[in-house]
């Protein structure tokens, strides 16, 4: 063999070399996907702009944040859509959703997007599979599985009772372990892995309506001063299926300050990366 040939094989290899490089280079950024469209509809921008800036920084994720009267009238080019109303939902948004979800959208329902405010929507409820009783009585103290209450400033853990999941377990510090009781019964105490909220609202008796459809990967655990009842309830996050799309809820998220905990917002980012 000349040095011609042996140069060209040399150059065939390299080529050859480079060629593979680039198909597997190819195939490790794609892997982490292209940039997730998110749209965030609110009432309250300042928790949200938090939120966005986060996910932009951490998730290859691009937020376009909407009050209600600026709802686009096609959702469908989202990969996911964030509800935070803290007051009424209106019709138009309401429908909106449940149409985008059931047709294979992802929504993520987030803190007061259920609440005693949503009571009287026609289909939200049914649609999340969510019952809240007495809503009129929410300011008052209740019992375990009695009528839904709220309460604010308070200290809250957030329990992982399903630290299997991509939502509970990708880039999230769960920093103690705690006694937990479920509160869907058989349950018996066990450890979990846990983290604390501090000066956070609480949202209690959020009844299911369709029995165990749900995946429940939260609970909480918080002390209601008023009547010293300890509570602890498998509703700070879970996941529905609902048509062909998915409804992941997730409980916390009152203030500005409860964002700036990178475990509320990477929660958040997980729901939307996730892949079921």
């Amino acid at each position: 063999m000349n040095m011609i040939d042996i140069s060209r094989n040399r150059m065939f290899r390299i080529s050859l070399v480079v060629g593979i490089l680039v198909v597997l280079g190819a195939g490790v950024f794609g892997s982490m996907g292209r940039v997730k469209r998110v749209l965030i509809v609110m009432d309250e921008h300042e928790q949200m702009e938090v939120l966005a800036d986060y996910m932009k920084a951490k998730g290859r994720v691009a937020s376009t944040i909407v009050d209600q009267k600026n709802l686009p009238d096609d959702l469908s080019s989202y990969d996911a859509v964030v509800g935070y109303i803290h007051g009424k939902l209106d019709r138009k948004t309401e429908l909106a959703i449940i149409d985008y979800t059931k047709k294979g959208g992802k929504f993520i329902c987030l803190h007061h997007m259920i609440s005693s405010g949503k009571a009287k929507n026609e289909f939200y409820f049914d649609f999340l599979g969510i019952q809240l009783d007495k809503p009129g009585e929410s300011k008052n103290p209740t019992t375990p599985g009695g009528g839904y209450a709220w309460r604010h400033p308070v200290d809250m853990t957030i329990v992982n009772v399903n630290p299997e999941h991509y939502i509970t377990s990708h880039n999230i510090e769960w920093d103690r372990k705690i006694a937990y009781k479920s509160s869907d019964e058989p349950s018996v105490e066990k450890e979990y892995p846990a983290f604390e909220m501090k000066d956070t609202e609480f949202y209690l008796n959020h009844k299911f309506t369709d029995g165990r459809v749900k995946t429940v990967l939260l609970g909480f655990k918080t002390l209601d001063d008023r009547n010293g009842i300890t509570y602890m309830q498998d509703r700070a996050g879970w996941i529905k299926k609902q048509g062909k799309g998915r409804i992941v809820y997730l409980k916390m998220g009152h203030s500005t300050e409860d964002f700036r905990n990178p475990n509320v917002c990477q929660l958040i980012l997980n729901a939307i990366l996730w892949t079921p």
